[in-house]
């Protein structure tokens, strides 16, 4: 009776963890890779031991392990890599061997974006999430096409709706951009060049409602501006009819007011008064002489 073959045990934690990214037609997180590493129960009693070892790890003995995999292709050059991308690990083909690939896949040349869509997936990447207006405002062009095309080929989506006017949509990448330029994460892109940050989600967040609130003040203050100078105007329009009905006086007013500034004894007009009078003001020393000189006239004419 021939014995059974035994199944020898995995040597390390890190040949686990390869053979479960080379087996999976999907990327795996650490917590998915722990969880299946933990599945598998001792089949035999001399082996529980051990794997009870296997089956009592933690997130960090996965992380080294992934780090001690990486290292371990790195050196053995054997044409794939270990590649984290959005937080998910994967086993991946290295870029020089592509066009190998794809021939024995007998797969076409891949399609490449145009400068135009490049252009507009990068601002999107950097300053995500924004609208189509904003992108449109930094390119200087309408970005319709470019959006459709991205869409298209899944590497940007709707990520929600601003809280702007008109509440229009928001963009965003997907994790097939990250997947697609070999990205673990959206922060390696301030990597790939400092001078270009990428904008905090939050902060932008925060942006919009200030410009929001900024505007309804803006408008408050603007009809209250409009309203006070409605006001002005009314008070002036006001005066004006005040001084208006000042100015205008009866004829028989303006006509006493101009018999009050003639002088006395002067008749207006040309016209003499029969009220008129003069006042003598003459001395009295040339008044003798001249009652003397009367006097010798009438005696004059006696004789």
């Amino acid at each position: 009776m021939s014995e059974e073959v035994k199944i020898p045990l995995p040597q390390s934690l890190q040949e686990i963890v390869g053979s479960l990214l080379f087996a999976s037609e999907s990327p795996l997180t650490q917590l998915e890779l722990r969880e299946a590493v933990r599945a598998v129960d001792a089949e035999e009693v001399e082996n529980r031991e051990i794997m009870d070892v296997y089956r009592s790890c933690t997130t960090k003995e996965i992380q080294e392990a992934l780090r001690g995999l990486e290292k371990a292709l790195e050196v053995a050059g054997i044409g794939f890599k270990l590649v984290c991308t959005g937080g998910t690990y994967r086993l991946q083909t290295s870029p020089s061997c592509g066009r190998y690939v794809r021939a024995l896949l007998k797969l076409d040349r891949p399609s490449r974006l145009g400068r135009a869509s490049l252009e507009t997936l990068a601002i999107i990447a950097y300053r995500q999430p924004l609208t189509k207006s904003e992108i449109e405002e930094i390119r200087g062009v309408d970005v319709s096409a470019n959006i459709k095309t991205l869409m298209d080929l899944q590497l940007i989506r709707l990520v929600g709706k601003s809280e702007l006017p008109g509440h229009p949509f928001l963009y965003g990448t997907t994790p097939l951009f990250l997947e697609h330029f070999g990205l673990a994460s959206l922060q390696q892109l301030n990597e790939l060049d400092p001078t270009l940050q990428r904008s905090n989600p939050k902060k932008k967040a925060q942006e919009y409602k200030k410009k929001e609130k900024t505007s309804e003040l803006e408008q408050a203050a603007e009809e209250a501006a409009v309203a006070e100078e409605k006001a002005k105007e009314d008070l002036q329009a006001a005066e004006n009819v005040d001084a208006a009905d000042d100015g205008a006086k009866a004829p028989e007013d303006v006509q006493r007011e101009f018999e009050l500034d003639q002088p006395i004894g002067l008749a207006v007009d040309g016209e003499e008064d029969e009220d008129d009078f003069i006042i003598d003001d003459t001395p009295d020393e040339f008044d003798d002489d001249d009652d003397d000189e009367d006097y010798e006239e009438e005696e004059d004419d006696d004789e």
